[in-house]
């Protein structure tokens, strides 16, 4: 018989057994969990094992170089045309056009892998035994994609036709509206963002109803409206008195339909009321009469401007449209408003006009009955010229072209060293005065030409040659105030007259003396309007020519110097000129006689 301690022996060695396999599992159980805690203290600033973009493994990667290889990656795929397919036609669309890439985005989505949970990091870390996540690049639209996908997709849609009306006569005949088709932009966007990351296969582009802006309904409306306005005439009157009627016709003639969001609006143009009403008001309307000046030889006066009166259209067209909306008496009662002149009084005063500050006058010398003509014509075309400060006086541009045309009769100009018959002669009379006055005044001359022989009746050296289409003569006003410029002349004289604001300038001139002398000698010139192959001497003056130069010092009222300057002239010597018709063999350097 066996004892008692004999008997428990075995359920103590099968207690010490079990605890043996516990203790085991326990310690295949922590060796298991240490090999993915180890990787992952390996992979903590890198993407975790099995991570992909676009097909491609980014494990291991950092933070940048991740966002490096995500953006070649994309890049690549964005530069890919995509198929779009419309009804069995097909269109590329380059997706680079419409998406960017949010590297930042993508990079970060790629390091969260495996790590968001227990169970994410063990599928992570026990990689390659699991299968590995897709990362999708993350992009984000372009600015204007939608408009730019639209255009795309345009030629395959159908605009949709908005109603409309029309007038045929009097009556106003309604256009239906039409539904078209469009590209649904926003579903097409996005199935082509998905194209993008799977790389495979065309879209299919769906399109959705486009409705019009203004459908039947609205353009009933306006129809009935413009029935309504064109019903009957309108009577138009003025003070109280008739002054014409608008036809139906005439009303039909004005109108126009414009839409305004889903509304077609019955409009009265403006513009052509105002030339249509202009005939009935014109015989109440007054013209503005600018501010003028008067001078009596030392002072300048302002005769103030006047307002004028003109057709008030914005009144008009609320009448007229009132009018035309009346099922009975249907009368517009027009108006007039003020206009003030272009010059108005105030304005005048303000130009500082008030004295006379430079006159001078010059001797026509012997002159023909059309070169007097010609100095009287330009010197009227120029009284009343107002130079403001800063303002640059030209002659050419103040003038205009001297033709037949305009007033101008022929007269005399100056070509090489004789004198041949031009339309606007006498018009280096005119600038020599006016040259004269600016240098006496101590304005700045920025265009001065002497003539190509000395005219004695001009003060030597300061005389002025300009030409339309050649030499011009311009000057500043660098005074505080503004200029004007009066004319005056008799058949021996002409004056121009400055009047300003006195500012006590003072202007120095001297004379140098004449050098450079030259003789006269034989020239040539070619007159193309003269018989083939002919000959002819014009005999000169026989004077000499030479140089000379002019000095000028401006000082203000304080004796400063305000300006210091000089106008050299170049007077060529006057001998006898041979003119050669064409075909002619010409001895030397010749100049051409104008034809005209």
């Amino acid at each position: 018989m066996l004892e008692a301690s004999t008997l428990r022996r075995p359920r103590a060695v099968r207690a010490r057994r079990t605890g043996v396999r516990l203790l085991a599992l326990a310690l295949v159980v922590a060796g298991a969990a240490a090999i993915p805690t180890g990787r992952a203290l390996l992979h903590r600033e890198e993407t975790m094992p099995g991570v992909t973009v676009l097909g491609a493994d980014v494990s291991g990667l950092s933070f940048e170089a991740t966002e490096q290889r995500v953006r070649a990656l994309t890049g690549e795929r964005l530069r890919r045309p995509v198929p779009v397919t419309v009804d069995g036609e097909r269109v590329d669309v380059l997706p680079s056009q419409l998406f960017l890439l949010d590297r930042d985005a993508t990079a970060r989505a790629a390091m969260a892998v495996g790590r968001d949970s227990w169970s994410g990091r063990a599928r992570s870390l026990l990689s390659p035994l699991t299968a590995p996540v897709a990362v999708p690049p993350v992009l984000v639209p372009r600015p204007k994609a939608e408009q730019r996908l639209a255009a795309i997709m345009k030629r395959f849609g159908t605009p949709p036709v908005n109603a409309s009306v029309e007038l045929r006569g009097t009556e106003p005949v309604v256009r239906a509206a039409r539904v078209g088709s469009t590209a649904d932009l926003a579903a097409l966007l996005a199935s082509l963002q998905d194209r993008v990351v799977s790389g495979e296969g065309a879209v299919a582009a769906t399109f959705e109803p486009a409705a019009p802006a203004v459908r039947d309904a609205a353009a009933q409306a306006a129809a009935e409206e413009a029935r309504v306005m064109l019903s009957a005439p309108v009577a138009l009157t003025y003070d109280g008195q008739p002054i014409g009627t608008l036809s139906r016709e005439r009303l039909a003639s004005l109108l126009v339909f414009r839409e305004r969001g889903s509304r077609l609006l019955v409009l009265v143009d403006e513009e052509r009321l105002a030339k249509v009403l202009d005939p009935s008001i014109a015989p109440f309307k007054s013209r503005a009469v600018n501010a003028r000046f008067e001078v009596d030889g030392s002072r300048a006066h302002v005769v103030p401007s006047q307002p004028g009166t003109t057709l008030d259209v914005s009144a008009a067209l609320v009448a007229v449209v009132t009018a035309a909306h009346q099922r009975g008496e249907r009368t517009a009662a027009l108006a007039l408003k003020p206009i003030p002149a272009e010059l108005t009084t105030e304005k005048a005063l303000a130009l500082g006009i008030r004295e006379r500050v430079s006159t001078f006058t010059t001797e026509m010398g012997v002159s023909s009955a059309n070169r007097i003509h010609n100095v009287h014509l330009m010197a009227d075309i120029i009284d009343g010229t107002i130079v403001k400060p800063g303002e640059t006086f030209s002659f050419n541009e103040r003038v205009g072209p001297r033709t037949v045309e305009r007033g101008f009769r022929e007269g005399q100009m100056i070509v090489g060293n004789i004198l041949v018959p031009s339309i606007g002669g006498g018009v280096c009379q005119t600038a020599t005065t006016l040259f004269n006055n600016a240098f006496e005044l101590g304005l700045p001359v920025s265009a001065r030409q002497n003539h190509s022989f000395y005219i004695s009746h001009y003060p030597m050296g300061r005389d002025a040659a300009v030409s339309w289409g050649g030499p011009d003569l311009v000057f500043t006003n660098d005074m505080r105030n503004a200029l004007l410029i009066k004319a005056s002349y008799t058949s021996d004289t002409l004056t121009f007259t400055f009047y300003g604001t006195d500012e006590g300038r003072t202007v120095e001139a001297r004379t140098g003396p004449q050098t450079n002398w030259r003789e006269p000698k034989l020239t040539y010139a070619l007159d193309p309007a003269a018989p083939p192959g002919s000959k002819r001497v014009v005999r000169g003056a026989r004077q000499r020519g030479f140089d000379v130069t002019v000095f000028r010092t401006v000082k203000g009222r304080d004796g400063k110097v305000l300006r210091q300057d000089s106008f050299t002239s170049h007077y060529v010597a006057v001998g006898d000129t041979e003119v050669y018709g064409p075909g002619s063999k010409i001895p030397g350097e010749y100049v051409v006689i104008p034809s005209s």
